[in-house]
């Protein structure tokens, strides 16, 4: 906790809420919204019961998980509130990022060497433009297995009332738990479920 900054460790030895904190608050309170649609909206539907669900907004280089609905399955990822995870290897992430402007992207990414969490990372810049001229031709990202082995995760932008991004929902799964049939179900649902969150925020 002291490493990433939510904790910081005063010269008597006793421990206080760390700068990260603020961050966080920041980025919570400013996406409210966002995960107050995303919390009514979630049920409402009722799609993807068996799955996790995930809300995510960018910041930087990163995601910062803002909501989550457990799903009924006992396998699956456990996402905490607050987590922060390199965008590029997330599907919220890589549908967030396929919004931006390339030259953003670009200046983003500059002089970066991307980390892997696994072997299915994407592991250069290059390769980072290539997945997202795919997420933005198909219209949702897929992180499979570059998260977290053995796990698929798609992913899907909400946009806002002037139709800004303003964050990414996404829904996570065993990868051999699905056919493929079974997954274009699953990436269609988590399009009508970020459609109706997109709408509740006023969007076009």
């Amino acid at each position: 906790l002291v490493e990433i900054g939510l904790l910081a460790r005063d010269p008597d030895g006793l421990y206080r809420l760390g700068p990260h904190t603020l961050e966080l608050s920041r980025a919570f309170l400013g996406q409210t919204d966002f995960h107050s649609e995303f919390q009514r909206a979630v049920p409402e539907l009722g799609v993807l019961p068996e799955q996790t669900l995930v809300c995510a907004v960018l910041r930087g280089r990163d995601v910062v998980y803002i909501g989550r609905r457990p799903g009924t399955s006992p396998l699956g990822v456990s996402y905490e509130i607050g987590m922060r995870l390199p965008a590029h290897v997330t599907a919220t992430g890589l549908s967030i990022l396929a919004t931006l402007p390339e030259a953003e992207v670009e200046e983003l990414y500059e002089g970066t060497e991307l980390e892997q969490l696994t072997e299915r990372s994407i592991g250069t810049v290059k390769e980072l433009r290539e997945r997202l001229a795919t997420v933005r031709k198909r219209g949702y990202a897929v992180d499979d297995g570059e998260t977290v082995r053995g796990m698929t995760c798609i992913g899907a932008t909400v946009t806002g009332d002037a139709g800004e991004t303003v964050g990414a929902v996404a829904v996570s799964m065993p990868k051999g738990g699905r056919s493929s049939a079974q997954l274009n179900s699953d990436a269609a649902d988590l399009r009508a479920l970020v459609e109706r969150i997109s709408r509740g925020l006023g969007a076009p």
